[in-house]
């Protein structure tokens, strides 16, 4: 690539009918004054191109960051979805069993009260047969006594 230096030290032959040296020395300043700019314009923009792709590059890192990120809080909602569920279970199972348990246990002792029930009635049957062989031993030493 031709640089201002370049244009500035070039020399020209000189011939008898050639261009005027000074319209040609004026001119080629103007394009040296130019071309200047736009080298550092050119340098500027590959500068800012080399920030822009940097910061492409990071903002390429962050989304892969946060990508990975989503996608872990993804599995660990999914492991915690699924520890909730097999605790649930676990709770209903316990809470099942405990149920049948104490039904069991219920009927246990209503078959028991039930038991003591029926000893009861034995007893007071038992107690008014006696009541009743006591009275009628009473009633007959009365009469016998008449």
């Amino acid at each position: 690539m031709l640089r201002p230096i370049d244009i500035q030290n070039k020399e020209f032959e000189k011939k008898i009918k050639g261009y005027s040296c000074d319209e040609v020395d004026d001119f080629l300043d103007v394009v040296i004054q130019d071309y200047e700019l736009l080298c550092k314009e050119n340098q500027t923009l590959k500068n800012k191109i080399g920030l822009l792709t940097e910061t492409v590059e990071r903002y390429k890192q962050m989304e892969n960051t946060m990508r990975k990120s989503m996608d872990m809080a993804q599995q660990a909602a999914a492991d915690s979805r699924k520890n909730a569920e097999a605790e649930a279970n676990a709770i209903i199972n316990k809470a099942k069993l405990d149920a049948s348990y104490l039904a069991r246990q219920i009927d246990d002792e209503h078959v028991k009260r039930h038991q003591e029930m029926l000893s009861l009635k034995d007893e007071i049957n038992s107690y008014k047969t006696r009541m009743r062989t006591y009275c009628a031993n009473m009633l007959k030493m009365l009469d016998d006594m008449e």
